[in-house]
């Protein structure tokens, strides 16, 4: 993470950003700083799920159910998708960002889209067959969770060469990400109450590690 975060700090354009509060493309934002750092941190999830990253190029499926049509369907910044049995496929991730000065504005609205992402997800382990066996249990509905992150002020992304100190909320905020996702995958694979016995092992472990070349 922090060799990735380098190539932001040696780079003109970002270094123009904070000297001479030039304005920032959100696309070059989303595919210079952040994708090089959620790429890292969601990659060789512990357990090693089946799960797969989706840049801004799809539509959400859970929204495409929702809206009766792909064309329609909304579209995150960032998604994850889950493998969670044969053709039971859950979007588990949500993200959306704007330029790092985008106004408060923006925010609220990125809010209310992750908001309505998330409830679409969730939907779906309810009008989905192959979902539907999986979450016909109250015990299974309990280990899910959907994870949104709207890009604001919880945890500052440093554009400029900074102390650890400045680092390190962002490292913990993305290592804390990983875990609860992780853990979230692992829990519904391996819930004793699984009906796929192949994923239902009361002595699988999972550890969660950091992620390769953080």
């Amino acid at each position: 993470m922090l060799e990735s975060m380098l190539k932001i700090w040696k780079s003109p354009k970002y270094d123009a950003y904070i000297k001479k509060g030039k304005s920032i493309n959100e696309g070059s934002y989303v595919c210079e700083v952040l994708a090089p750092l959620l790429n890292i941190v969601m990659s060789d999830l512990p357990g090693n799920p089946i799960a797969w990253d989706i840049w801004g190029e799809e539509g959400s499926s859970a929204s495409a159910i929702r809206k009766g049509s792909r064309k329609i369907a909304q579209r995150a910044n960032y998604m994850m998708v889950a493998q969670l049995g044969k053709k039971a496929e859950l979007e588990i991730v949500y993200l959306e960002t704007g330029r790092p000065n985008s106004s408060q504005d923006k925010r609220v609205r990125d809010h209310k889209k992750l908001i309505r992402f998330s409830k679409d997800s969730i939907d779906t382990t309810r009008n989905i067959k192959n979902l539907k066996k999986i979450f016909n249990q109250p015990s299974m509905r309990q280990n899910l969770t959907i994870y949104t992150i709207n890009i604001a002020e919880e945890a500052t992304i440093p554009l400029h060469m900074t102390s650890p100190s400045a680092v390190y909320p962002l490292i913990h905020t993305l290592l804390t990400l990983r875990t609860v996702v992780a853990c979230t995958i692992h829990k519904i694979l391996y819930s004793p109450d699984s009906g796929d016995s192949e994923h239902s092992s009361s002595e699988m472990v999972v550890t969660v590690s950091t992620p390769k070349n953080s």
